[in-house]
């Protein structure tokens, strides 16, 4: 069964977002709410470059240096915070034969998905866990 996990350190992450982005906060997790029980729009979160050219309402990519290395990690954007100037970034992983989506982290877009940031090292630690 397709199941949709949030990791307590993304929990965290929205927790702090709603102190500083209300607007943020709110549609990260309406999409969240609507990804869990839609497995349509779950299936598109493993379709590299889903959504690009806004021609969804977000945009779902390999998180390609990961990637190389065999970690099924990726992220998305969305687009109508984008166009406000809210760049934030949801970090997640599949779990192929179990069907399972993680999420380990919601960041700003500044930590640029570079693996010497702080928070790029707290993901990859929650991801090694699951």
């Amino acid at each position: 069964m397709i199941v949709l996990f949030v990791h307590d350190d993304a929990k965290a992450n929205l927790e702090a977002l709603w102190k500083q982005e209300l607007q943020a906060a709110g549609r990260i997790l309406a999409l969240l709410e609507q990804l869990e029980g839609n497995l349509n729009l779950l299936d598109r979160l493993t379709r590299h470059d889903y959504g690009a050219h806004r021609s969804a309402d977000f945009h779902a990519s390999k998180w390609q240096e990961h990637w190389r290395k065999g970690r099924d990690l990726w992220r998305l954007k969305l687009w109508d915070l984008e166009a406000k100037g809210l760049r934030y970034r949801v970090v997640y992983a599949f779990e192929p034969r179990k069907q399972h989506y993680h999420v380990p982290g919601i960041a700003p877009r500044e930590f640029n998905c570079d693996a010497s940031h702080p928070i790029s090292h707290r993901i990859l630690r929650a991801y090694q866990a699951l």
